[in-house]
């Protein structure tokens, strides 16, 4: 046995993990795996084509939709964790945005807020709603290509002459600089401050 590898142009060698390997040595699950993969990527031609050649049944249309469908369990338990952490910010901030206030929920409790990610979920994996924030769609996208942050003492900073907007019918981005987030009404659910520090560090343009 050799000693884990440094970096990746340095590696000779990869250690499957013992579920994958366990999974790859069973044929049913790599038959299961091929038509996933098929159903998944490929039109309809190239799907019975592909089936042919490695030598699976040509699928039914209900088939081929049935596999399309499918969804593994960590996927499927992500997507559980989504959903609740959505519920959960977007109830806290009572359904409105942080930065601008604005709220609309349809009769069918639709929102047009949705719930963002302060430390991003890809790096931090953390969920907790004090990494969390309700914004509207197009402040969630500003805020997440780092155009704006929040200090610790949730005062909003605005990355100014770093973009260019024209907002005829309403307030600019701009403008929201130096005003106080809106916070929930539990200080309990304020987001955390190593949370904003990690946002202004790897998110924010304006410094």
């Amino acid at each position: 046995m050799g000693n884990p590898s440094p970096g990746r142009k340095l590696t000779r060698f990869a250690r499957l993990p013992f579920d994958f390997y366990q999974f790859a040595k069973d044929p049913a699950s790599r038959d299961k795996a091929r038509r996933v993969l098929i159903a998944t990527y490929f039109t309809k031609s190239e799907q019975i084509a592909l089936s042919e050649a490695v030598g699976l049944p040509v699928p039914s249309g209900t088939d081929l939709e049935h596999e399309a469908a499918y969804r593994s369990p960590r996927d499927a338990a992500r997507a559980g964790r989504d959903a609740r952490f959505r519920l959960n910010v977007v109830a806290a901030y009572n359904y409105a945005c942080a930065l601008t206030g604005y709220s609309l929920t349809t009769i069918t409790a639709g929102s047009v807020v949705d719930a963002a990610h302060i430390h991003e979920f890809a790096d931090s994996r953390n969920d907790d709603l004090k990494n969390g924030l309700a914004l509207c769609k197009n402040v969630h996208w500003s805020f997440d290509l780092g155009l704006w942050t929040i200090a610790n003492d949730y005062h909003v900073i605005v990355a100014v002459g770093r973009f260019k907007e024209e907002s005829p019918n309403g307030r600019s981005l701009a403008e929201y600089h130096g005003e106080r987030l809106r916070l929930p009404a539990d200080s309990n659910l304020w987001p955390s401050p190593i949370h904003l520090a990690w946002h202004r560090k790897n998110r924010f343009v304006g410094f």
